[in-house]
């Protein structure tokens, strides 16, 4: 160990924190390492047309919003990597994030920042019989695939965990990963007409193989997901229900094919199937994070198709487009016990057209449309009832160049919705009252909105990544 980290150790070890006198030698010791900052942040103002703050608009039941123009927090991540050791062809790299949301409501708005992802991975650890593959191990973003326009993550494991990626098979790269969660996992009826919750241990094992290259722009790629509920064996949930209650498992399975070098863009098309405990709460909800493990949900299950891209149609057009379909079919005991409906279907599809005036401007219109149907269930008369909102944006952009991806930009919007009544029948007179009822993504529209089933917010929004 060299003498400046001997003394920063020493300094940790005596004071269990980092004296001012020692920052020096944390300067000196980081002198030589490679250093990454990377980050995103969005931030902006707005208000609603009838006044107050602006109200962002979502679908009751749905999973996800068209974000142009709809995003009422400020958001920020900041990433911290570093190369710990590159020697010899063996690399170890560290990486970090840590994310927060406020309301933007305030110059002073306190915050409790989440990590994200720490997490140390090794490349060519390996190297004398898994050239190139690499371990890891920690909390991680992992191999997230998602929508950009309405910020969907449609195959979504991350959490803590460990794995083996990168492995050359020839024809493809397979990945091994174990990842692990605590999703709040609903089972019974509550005093107060709702469900009680219990957070359950529920461990990933991710397996997926990418980068099966058809053609020259034609790839393909594979992943299976099993999930399992762990809860203690000695643990009693309630007086009546045991820890064996909430053990169940589930798949899931992912198949994306993706077009390369299309229109200048690419292209998705992704198909997903998932059993029991994967299938999740509400429709297109992610395994993992989500999962259902108690026993209600075997026998349920999950369909998806979705395609989406984005495409530079010319130099001065560029487009952004979704279109997804989502079917759960749920068991006669997730029915009765959970109180959904036999099925819900979620169907979604959007376009952003970016055009560009100049290097400089240029103005986006985004157009999505968003249908839950069975999205929300009345207890009290045993129904449910579809969801269905329409919105559209128009912003006026100005960036250092042109392009959907470039960043950074700042906007001007305007953004008028749509939406079904169905959110103002079952949250006024009381908006807090959607909590009870599975509609907290209504609560502000209604909020602001009353019983109107139609609205204006603008404002101004920055958008960076780095």
């Amino acid at each position: 160990m060299l003498r400046k980290d001997r003394a920063l150790a020493l300094a940790i070890f005596r004071y269990g924190v980092l004296p001012l006198s020692i920052i020096p030698a944390i300067a000196l010791s980081a002198e030589g390492m490679d250093i990454d900052f990377h980050g995103y942040t969005r931030s902006g103002i707005g208000r609603s047309a009838p006044g107050g703050d602006q109200a962002c608009f979502k679908a009751a039941g749905a999973p996800a919003k068209y974000r142009l123009g709809n995003e009422c927090e400020t958001y920020t991540e900041l990433k911290l990597g570093a190369t710990l050791y590159d020697e010899d062809d063996i690399k170890f790299y560290l990486d970090t994030l840590m994310a927060y949301d406020i309301p933007q409501a305030n110059d002073w708005e306190a915050t409790n920042p989440a990590f994200r992802e720490v997490n140390v991975k090794a490349t060519n650890i390996f190297k004398d019989f898994l050239p190139g593959a690499s371990l890891w191990a920690g909390k991680r973003y992992y191999q997230r695939h998602d929508v950009h326009i309405n910020d969907w993550y449609y195959w979504d494991v991350s959490g803590p965990g460990v794995g083996i990626e990168d492995i050359n098979l020839g024809f493809g790269q397979l990945h091994i990963a174990w990842l692990r969660n605590e999703p709040e996992v609903a089972y019974s009826r509550a005093s107060n007409g709702g469900y009680d919750k219990a957070k359950i241990t529920t461990d990933i094992i991710d397996v997926r193989l990418n980068n099966i290259q058809i053609t020259e722009y034609l790839s393909l790629e594979l992943g299976v997901d099993y999930g399992k509920g762990n809860p203690e064996d000695h643990r009693e949930i309630t007086s009546t229900i045991d820890a064996s209650e909430f053990n169940g498992d589930g798949w899931m399975f992912t198949a994306e094919l993706t077009v390369g070098n299309f229109f200048g863009g690419f292209n998705k098309l992704v198909g997903q199937y998932a059993l029991d405990a994967m299938t999740g709460p509400g429709v297109g909800s992610t395994a993992g994070r989500t999962s259902q493990t108690y026993d209600w949900f075997k026998g349920s299950s999950m369909g998806r198709i979705a395609d989406h891209g984005m495409v530079s149609l010319n130099d001065r057009l560029d487009l952004m487009y979704l279109l997804s379909w989502t079917q759960m079919d749920y068991d006669e005991k997730a029915q009765s016990g959970y109180g959904v409906p036999e099925k819900q279907t979620w169907i979604t599809a959007g376009v952003r057209p970016i055009f560009k005036w100049s290097d400089l401007t240029s103005t986006a219109f985004e157009l999505g449309w968003d249908k839950v149907e069975n999205g929300y269930y009345d207890r009290d008369t045993e129904r449910s009832f579809d969801s269905q909102l329409i919105k559209a944006t128009i912003a006026q952009q100005f960036h250092p160049k042109f392009g959907a991806w470039v960043r950074p930009v700042i906007r001007v919007f305007a953004t008028y919705a749509s939406w079904d009544e169905a959110p103002a029948r079952f949250c006024l007179p009381e908006p807090g009252s959607c909590s009870s009822l599975g509609l907290e993504d209504s609560g502000n529209i209604v909020q602001t909105f009353g019983s109107d089933s139609e609205g204006w917010t603008f404002g101004a929004q920055m958008e960076v990544w780095w």
